[in-house]
């Protein structure tokens, strides 16, 4: 029963960690610092990185692209090391390391059996979406989204958003090829952990799609990108209703 507690209690705190990076407001302050102005009194109203930049400028909206998505990939990293390196139990790590779980090796001496660290990314949205300090009017979750998931590999993240890309080009619509490219990056995470989960993959294999043998992206990833582009897609709701009405404005940079 303490084991059961304790899990909860750990991931009760890392989607508090993550929410209290997500809701870092780097639109905002950027607005404010340079141009003493508010991004969500502009445009769609929100401080993400589309905003910032057909408000503020390309540049300053790439800055916060770069910096929203480290919202998620930062604070998801310093909880994997400190899970999977500071001994805390029984002078064990919480976590196994993936190179443990893949080779057999015996890890019933853990507290913790499954990558809890992914909760970050649940965190992360949240406090980007809806920030606790800036009246819950935050972001869209476009940068945190494709930042986690292209920390969890180069299949979920660098392929989807090639994909991105695509429809971008295709159709001219930010909202339409972010909402695209989560989708197809949550259908190829399920694909995956669907062949670990049947052993179909099994062994080093699993590390193909990441960057050698660290985050483990099992269904706990897959449910997680889940969850984080249904609130994507939620955010995008009135962007997809200008769509039905043919207002929605389509970038002229893309020929």
């Amino acid at each position: 029963m303490d084991i059961i507690l304790y899990n909860i209690l750990v991931a009760i705190l890392v989607i508090i960690i993550g929410y209290l990076f997500g809701s870092i407001p780097n639109g905002i302050w950027i607005g404010k610092l340079f141009f003493h102005k508010d991004p969500r009194d502009y445009g769609s109203g929100n401080s993400g990185g589309t905003n910032v930049g057909r408000v503020f400028g390309k540049k300053f909206g790439v800055i916060v692209i770069i910096l929203d998505a480290a919202k998620a990939v930062v604070p998801l990293y310093m909880i994997y090391l400190f899970l999977v390196k500071v001994p805390l139990y029984n002078n064990l790590p919480l976590i196994p390391c993936l190179t443990q779980i893949t080779d057999g090796s015996d890890v019933s001496g853990y507290m913790i059996q499954w990558p809890v660290y992914w909760l970050t990314i649940v965190g992360a949205s949240l406090g980007h979406c809806y920030p606790i300090l800036n009246g819950f009017r935050g972001g869209k979750n476009v940068a945190v989204y494709y930042g986690a998931a292209t920390a969890g590999g180069w299949m979920f993240g660098i392929v989807p958003g090639f994909f991105f890309l695509f429809v971008l080009k295709l159709k001219k619509w930010v909202s339409l090829a972010s909402v695209s490219g989560a989708w197809f990056s949550v259908l190829l995470s399920w694909i995956w952990s669907i062949l670990i989960l049947t052993g179909v993959v099994k062994g080093s294999l699993v590390w193909l799609p990441a960057y050698g043998p660290a985050l483990y992206c099992n269904y706990v990833f897959s449910i997680v990108l889940t969850f984080c582009a249904t609130i994507l897609t939620i955010k995008h709701r009135a962007n997809f209703q200008r769509i039905k009405t043919g207002t929605e404005s389509q970038i002229k940079w893309m020929k």
